[in-house]
């Protein structure tokens, strides 16, 4: 199955109510899943946050691999 990030889709947090493709969403739904090209406006107008990143896994001191 595909990851988000393999069909390039980044999840944004919601911060404010707005219209998308017809449908309403809201901070209830806490985040959305959004193409890069999708979230230009979105950012700007400041009804969505920066995309969620995941902390990279580190390595443990003297771990060799």
């Amino acid at each position: 199955m595909a990851t988000l990030n393999q069909i390039g889709l980044q999840d944004h947090p919601i911060l404010q109510p707005f219209r998308l493709n017809g449908r309403w969403y809201s901070p209830a739904d806490n985040t959305i899943a959004l193409h890069p090209t999708q979230t230009t406006f979105l950012l700007m107008n400041g009804k969505i946050g920066k995309p969620a990143q995941l902390p990279t896994p580190q390595k443990a001191k003297g771990q060799q691999q």
